[in-house]
């Protein structure tokens, strides 16, 4: 069945509307047809569709160039070209110019060639004179029109599937996170998309890339592999899928891996190739990780001394992870290197040469220092100087490392349980290796298997010392036990004799002669002051009467005096042939000194024997040492008794002084606080004074400058130029008068807590602008430069701005008052956005650095003398300091004597209210003890006839 046509007849003329149908019914065409009278329904019906059957047009007239541009529904326009409103060339220029390509069939009653040329030019299908139309012409016209454009629609559709689905192509390559390549074996042209030029690290916009600045890229060991790889698929068809380094635009070699395949001609020879390279570097440095860690385990795991892995693992992770590698750990407190591993052997001088100069301490500044006490791992990617400031010592140590050309660095710590044991460091000294988040995520991982060896191996250590030290401990268990009820023994009958020295001396020779097997007696020498040497106190034993010690005593080059003075114990065996300073000689003497941590040493004990020359072994010395030690307890405690009885007595007379002592402070007390009671009083007095007196003095001073203006301002009885001179100095003083009055006043207020602010929204900068206008005259007398300098993006604050006002003018008269020559700045910025910064500079004498501290105090002057240069009160910066703080601010100060100062502000944008009052300038006062007093027990005090009255 054939398809329908769908026609739109734009004729105004019933009758030819009437044989058009019929021309298209009798040549045998199935259409639609749709009428329209004149060009604007036509063209209404192209845009919209939508024309009633009566030929009106029901649509919203629509301005082409608004509309939302569709091909129309129908398959072809048959249009006459005399219309009501127009003509068929207008309307066919019309709808050409807005897009729509529907076919164009003019019909007209005229056989005009020229007519006929203009509208096959506008656009239009085809020309048909109405004189000469049949249905065999129109509907050849009509079928030749609609198959054109239908094919022409099909072919655009087409076209436009194929644009999509290229553009999906192309978001797919592009999305594949691969980089593509195109290369024309004939010209050498090589196109790369976005992803390959990120590959290398390159702009498309700066370099174009080229055969041969491909094969540069490749890396030296590569490039044979790649020809021959390219070579075997070009000439043999050889699948084309190599892994090959690439350098990157930072300087190091990425891993990557190109796959291509070869267009060819029909003969079958190559004439481009194209494919695709993946960046695999992330996945073989995983691989690489993960070897070196498995190696890195195996080694860790191959022995239990600690020491020698961790030395082999600094090896293991030079050149790969670093080309310094230095491994710390913490025992004992104390930092031990137990690694160190440089990729250049003769840098290995330079690294004993750092370790020796400057070894690793708890207390340091190393990077590796603060790994250890933070336990948090530190990446630095690229070093700056800065960074090795700050962790060398001098400038030696600077040198050193400087010279080594660290470039990036990582330190991990070796964590177990949360203890952190030490520290990895690993260095880079090359420009192409900068350390890299990945990078430290494997030091982290070799640092936990390093940090898991490492307890392990001191684990196994401390298990080894124990067994060992619990062999020993049983050993000797068994001789001390023997040892302890021996000083059990002796420790019984030393506090059964506290009181009595001597016998405690005595019973102690004889216990430790009867306690020791080989000891045959025993002596006590104690040493007195006096006579600075020992004295012989007690012996017991056998043969005590043929001792001769005299000799020994001496401290010049006595043995038993050398045992008292070094305090070291000492064997004494007498044989044959040596050297007899006795005169009677044992064949054995052992003397310990007897020392007390509180006295020091008191002096020696000694046992002997006479006969047998190895009577005495280390057991007896260790027995004999604690004897010696608990002699001098019960020395210490007897002496100590004796001395407690003598301060008890002293104790009972120096408790009657402190009573007498007590009732004169109790007394001095009680008239310090009636003084600080004056001192309170009078500092009220004073500030009342002066609020008065500037109250008063306010008046009639006004009363002369207001005299003064007015005999300089009258005009009937001119002064004298010298009245005139002397009026206006009369009128200078008494504003300058004024001035200070008002600086008194203020202060006043201020020391009694009755200055508040006036809170109100104004605009900064028109404060600070409008005031440094006022003194600019000052600083145009002194030849001086005012600047502003506004750094502010919103100037509008709640503040007082009179008291604001006050400071500035304090601030900027003293900078002029002070500066000979060059300028006063004011800059006003903002440090956030509710803190804002107002900084007055001046380029004047500026004040010493010992001067700093006083010159926010009351009526203090750098130069205080009556002579000064520069006048003033010394009340400006006292009163400026207090309202600034009332502010919620502060005020800093900077300066250095000959350059000038800088007052630095800093204010909140918004001033809250305050119910509190400034803190009064008399406060010290209440630091005597007063402070809880009430007013009324103040005035009462003072009332008293001893209350002496001081007014300041």
């Amino acid at each position: 069945m054939e398809e329908i046509i769908k026609i739109l007849v734009v004729e105004d003329d019933e009758v030819d509307r009437m044989a058009v149908s019929r021309a298209l019914k009798r040549a045998g065409m199935s259409v639609e047809i749709t009428a329209s009278v004149d060009c604007h329904s036509a063209l209404a019906a192209l845009l919209q569709g939508s024309i009633g059957e009566d030929g009106n047009d029901t649509t919203q007239e629509t301005h082409p160039a608004n509309a939302t541009l569709k091909e129309p529904n129908f398959d072809c326009v048959l249009l006459d070209y005399r219309l009501p409103d127009g003509d068929g060339l207008g309307l066919v220029q019309q709808v050409r110019g807005i897009g729509i390509k529907v076919p164009l069939v003019v019909l007209t009653g005229q056989g005009d060639e020229q007519l006929a040329v203009e509208l096959m030019k506008a656009g239009a299908s085809d020309y048909l004179a109405k004189s000469k139309l049949s249905p065999e012409t129109l509907s050849r016209s009509v079928r030749n029109a609609v198959r054109i454009y239908r094919a022409e629609k099909q072919a655009a559709s087409a076209d436009e599937r194929l644009r999509e689905s290229e553009e999906r192509y192309r978001l797919v390559l592009e999305g594949s996170n691969d980089g593509i390549w195109d290369w024309d074996l004939i010209t050498h042209a090589i196109y790369c998309n976005d992803r390959l030029y990120e590959i290398m690290g390159l702009s498309a916009d700066e370099v174009v890339i080229n055969y041969d600045l491909v094969c540069q890229l490749i890396h030296p060991e590569d490039r044979l592999r790649i020809s021959q790889a390219v070579a075997a698929h070009l000439q043999d068809n050889v699948e084309l899928d190599v892994e090959f380094r690439l350098l990157h635009s930072s300087g190091e070699y990425r891993y990557c891996m190109a796959r291509g395949k070869a267009w060819r001609d029909a003969q079958g020879k190559p004439f481009r190739m194209s494919g695709v390279i993946s960046d695999i570097t992330e996945r073989k440095r995983a691989e690489e990780s993960l070897r070196f860690l498995a190696e890195a385990s195996a080694m860790l795991s191959a022995s239990l001394d600690y020491e020698k892995t961790l030395a082999s693992l600094a090896r293991l992770a030079v050149p790969f992870l670093a080309d310094l590698c230095v491994v710390d750990i913490v025992e004992n407190g104390v930092v031990r290197r137990m690694g160190v591993a440089h990729a250049d052997p003769t840098r290995d001088e330079q690294v004993r040469k750092l370790h020796h100069l400057y070894p690793p301490d708890l207390n340091g500044t190393h990077p590796a220092i603060k790994v250890i006490q933070t336990g948090i791992a530190v990446l630095v990617p690229e070093m700056a100087d800065q960074e090795w400031i700050g962790a060398t010592y001098n400038a030696e140590h600077l040198q050193i490392v400087q010279d080594m050309s660290f470039k990036s660095y990582m330190t991990v710590p070796l964590l177990v349980r949360g203890r952190t044991l030490g520290a990895i460091s690993l260095v880079s000294t090359q420009q192409s290796r900068r350390y890299k988040p990945a990078d430290l995520a494997l030091a982290e991982e070799l640092a936990r298997r390093a940090a898991l060896s490492l307890e392990n191996g001191q684990l196994y250590r401390e298990t080894q010392e124990t067994s060992e030290n619990l062999r020993q401990a049983i050993l000797i268990l068994g001789e001390q036990q023997q040892q302890l009820r021996t000083l059990q023994q002796l420790t019984n009958l030393l506090n059964q004799r506290l009181t009595n020295l001597p016998g405690l001396l005595r019973e102690m020779a004889e216990a430790v002669a009867g306690a020791i097997p080989g000891a045959q007696f025993c002596c006590i020498m104690l040493n007195n002051p006096q006579c600075d040497g020992l004295v012989l106190t007690v012996m017991a034993g056998i043969e005590t009467e043929k001792l001769r010690l005299e000799n020994a005593f001496s401290p010049q080059g006595g043995l038993l005096y050398q045992v008292f003075s070094t305090g070291e114990s000492q064997l004494i065996q007498n044989r044959e042939g040596e050297s007899a300073s006795l005169q009677k000689h044992p064949a054995a003497m052992y003397a310990v000194a007897i020392e007390s941590v509180q006295s020091g040493r008191l002096g020696v004990l000694t046992i002997g024997n006479w006969q047998d020359h190895n009577a005495f072994d280390e057991e007896d010395r260790n027995l004999l040492v604690a004897v010696g030690e608990q002699a001098a307890i019960a020395i210490d405690n007897a002496r100590m008794i004796k001395a407690l009885e003598e301060q008890e007595k002293r104790l009972e007379d120096q408790n009657e002084m402190l009573a007498h002592k007590n009732q004169e402070l109790e007394h001095q007390r009680q008239q310090l606080q009636l003084n600080n009671l004056q001192l309170l009083e009078a500092a009220r007095l004073k500030s009342q004074f002066l609020a008065t007196m500037s109250h008063e003095l306010r008046t009639p001073m006004n009363s002369v400058i207001g005299f003064s203006q007015l005999l300089l301002r009258q005009r009937h009885n001119p002064l004298t130029s010298q009245q005139t001179d002397m009026m206006k100095r009369i009128l200078d003083n008494g504003k300058h008068l004024l001035a200070l009055i008002d600086e008194i006043l203020d202060l006043s207020k201020i020391d009694t807590g009755r200055l508040q602010l006036k809170l109100e929204t104004f605009n900064l900068m028109t404060l600070v602008k409008a005031t440094v206008e006022e003194l600019r005259s000052l600083a145009d007398e002194r030849n001086l430069m005012l600047h502003v300098h506004d750094q502010l993006k919103n100037a509008n604050v709640i503040n007082d701005s009179v008291r604001l006002r006050q400071i500035l003018v304090n601030l900027l008269s003293n900078g002029i008052k002070f500066t000979e020559t060059g300028s006063v700045e004011v800059e006003v910025k903002e440090i956030a956005p509710n803190r804002l910064v107002i900084a007055v500079k001046d380029t004047g004498i500026g004040i010493a650095e010992e001067e700093l501290g006083h010159i926010f105090e009351e009526f203090r002057q750098i130069d205080q003398t009556t002579t000064r240069r520069y006048p003033g009160t010394g009340l400006g910066l006292a009163i400026t300091k207090s309202l600034v703080e009332l502010m919620q601010g502060t005020i800093e100060v900077e300066s250095q004597l000959g350059q000038g100062s800088t007052f630095r502000i800093e204010l909140p944008r918004t001033v809250k209210p305050s119910t509190s009052n400034l803190p009064r300038t008399g406060h010290k006062l209440t630091q005597l003890g007063a402070s809880s007093l009430s007013h009324g027990s103040l005035t009462q005090s003072l009332k008293k006839p001893t209350a002496g009255r001081i007014l300041y």
